[in-house]
């Protein structure tokens, strides 16, 4: 006898790793938009196909929309059919858990074809907008703790990211938010990399949080309430301004250098140059001009170095004013280890001293 639909939903509470696997039946572009990392997306529609049936829907009626749903996954059960059992047998153990936009038709369709078939499925209740809701009250809950900040702060150039990420693999309790928004903060901070959007960028930053929950510690960078499209929780733009600033001091040719080599401006010259047309306006007619024939010549080094100076330098010292300075730390002339020694010596006196405090 088959079981009701009602009687195979499961709640994203519910879901354990080790007994469930996620398949997301929403179209391509609704996974890249947000979905749960592990996740298999397996279509039930294309892009194209869930545009159509949308417009049926809205311009024709409901149920030639659904007929023509209906349509188009009878023509892809085979398919579905064999993707199935080949996940079934890379998955032995695990019940598939199908998830879509509400917990609605798609993902019934998939699960009322798989329970029938004898395949061991459940439904998420609610689909991803409970994976969503989860998000969002886990981050107002994790906002209520009385994080203690540390910040690393300076001009463009400096390295601060490369400073957290060692101080990170040194077991202090980093938050990297670039790195979990996938972009690096400048106009050119998407280059080469594949940015998040905002819904993701919260799921990844909830589970670092609670991952660095018993700490009660943040040590972060002092980046804007932006990071590229994603904006930044208040309550982290909050406790920045709150904690302690090591500000970090470094000469132009360093700074030139380490943006040279994060962003390997040979292999993505187009997109640099694309980017800089974003704020191109904001500069004066003098430095368009050099940094115009500098991209002719492809003389990166100096491109970066009239940005630093006439653009994220002039933009830097306005909202340094909003940081609580703790200390000041020159980096030039100090080699990497040199450098990273420095930094962790500040942070580490800063934390230890926060931690007794907790």
């Amino acid at each position: 006898m088959l079981a009701a639909l009602h009687e195979l939903q499961i709640t994203y509470k519910e879901l354990n790793k080790n007994n469930n696997y996620l398949i997301d039946v929403r179209s391509p572009g609704e996974f890249k938009e947000f979905h749960v990392p592990g996740s298999v997306n397996i279509p039930l529609f294309t892009n194209e196909e869930r545009k159509q049936i949308g417009t049926l829907y809205k311009q024709v009626s409901p149920d030639v929309a659904k007929k023509q749903g209906i349509s188009i996954f009878s023509e892809k059960l085979p398919q579905f059919y064999d993707t199935w059992t080949s996940l079934i047998n890379s998955n032995p153990g695990k019940e598939a858990v199908v998830m879509c936009a509400r917990g609605g038709m798609r993902s019934g369709a998939f699960v009322s074809m798989m329970s029938s078939l004898g395949l061991p499925v459940r439904q998420l209740t609610g689909g991803i907008r409970s994976v969503r809701k989860n998000v969002t009250e886990e981050l107002n809950e994790l906002a209520k703790i009385p994080w203690r900040t540390v910040v690393l702060s300076g001009n463009t150039g400096t390295g601060k990211t490369k400073w957290l990420t060692m101080l990170e693999s040194k077991g202090y309790p980093v938050l990297d938010l670039e790195g979990i928004a996938k972009h690096r903060g400048s106009i050119f901070g998407h280059v080469g990399l594949e940015p998040r959007t905002q819904k993701q960028f919260e799921y990844h930053l909830v589970h670092k949080l609670k991952e660095l929950e018993g700490k009660r510690i943040l040590v972060m960078e002092a980046e804007s309430r932006r990071i590229g499209n994603i904006i930044v929780p208040d309550f982290l733009i909050g406790l920045k301004k709150q904690g302690k600033a090591i500000h970090l001091e470094d000469n132009i040719k360093s700074r030139v250098e380490r943006i040279y080599e994060d962003y390997a401006p040979l292999k993505h010259h187009d997109d640099l140059y694309e980017a800089y047309g974003s704020i191109k306006n904001r500069l004066t007619a003098e430095t368009r001009e050099e940094i115009d024939y500098a991209f002719s010549q492809k003389d990166y080094r100096k491109i970066f170095r009239l940005l630093l100076l006439d653009y994220y330098d002039l933009r830097y010292h306005h909202s340094e004013k909003y940081y609580n300075l703790h200390s000041k730390i020159s980096l030039s002339g100090l080699g990497e280890a040199e450098a990273v020694k420095v930094i962790e010596q500040e942070v580490e006196g800063y934390v230890k001293k926060q931690a007794g405090s907790l």
